[in-house]
């Protein structure tokens, strides 16, 4: 009964291993992040929306935008907005995300010739500090030089970033009756 138990788990193993090293693979070769910090640029429509096709409605006479000057000034938008008067800044946003990125300038640009808009994002720079609310609870299971196989138990808050670094706490306890506590500094990119 245990030589069977013991050879699903090195199946389960050998499966686990297989999809983190699909998972390197696959992070190694994919694009990079398309928004940056660095500059803005047109975020892609969903999938979806792409098969949809674009019809063309009746319109205002006139159409609401942000005063292009003062925008293009203080967020520092691209010159392929900044010099075409026929695209025109109709609304922004500030879109939250986690506390691994402080989150997303997004612009919705019409171009007044044709009728079409766009979006363009830029990702917002971290600021130097931030308490974070970072929290885990899971399980480990994998073998250890004092037994053949080990299961973990184990709990982690980070609760402030400072820079790249984040700090909390963590505990775990184990099959073979340890347990800790510690205090954590980690470095995240």
């Amino acid at each position: 009964m245990r030589g069977k138990i013991m050879s699903r788990l090195n199946y389960i193993t050998v499966f686990i291993a297989i999809l983190a090293i699909s998972s390197a693979v696959y992070s190694w070769y994919r694009p990079p992040q398309l928004v940056t910090q660095t500059e803005y640029v047109e975020v892609p429509k969903e999938k979806i929306v792409t098969k949809i096709k674009t019809v063309t409605v009746p319109g205002p006479e006139r159409i609401v935008t942000i005063e292009k000057e003062k925008i293009v000034e203080k967020l520092g938008l691209p010159d392929w907005i900044k010099n075409n008067p026929d695209k025109q800044v109709i609304g922004n946003a500030d879109v939250p995300c986690d506390d691994s990125i402080s989150g997303h300038s997004v612009i919705a640009i019409m171009d007044t010739k044709t009728g079409e808009g766009s979006i363009i994002a830029k990702s917002k720079p971290l600021p130097f500090m931030s308490f974070a609310n970072d929290r885990e609870i899971g399980v480990r299971y994998g073998v250890s030089t004092q037994a053949p196989t080990q299961v973990d138990i184990y709990a982690r808050w980070d609760f402030v970033r400072i820079g790249a670094m984040k700090f909390g706490v963590y505990g775990e306890a184990n099959s073979q009756a340890e347990a800790k506590a510690m205090v954590q500094a980690g470095y995240h990119w």
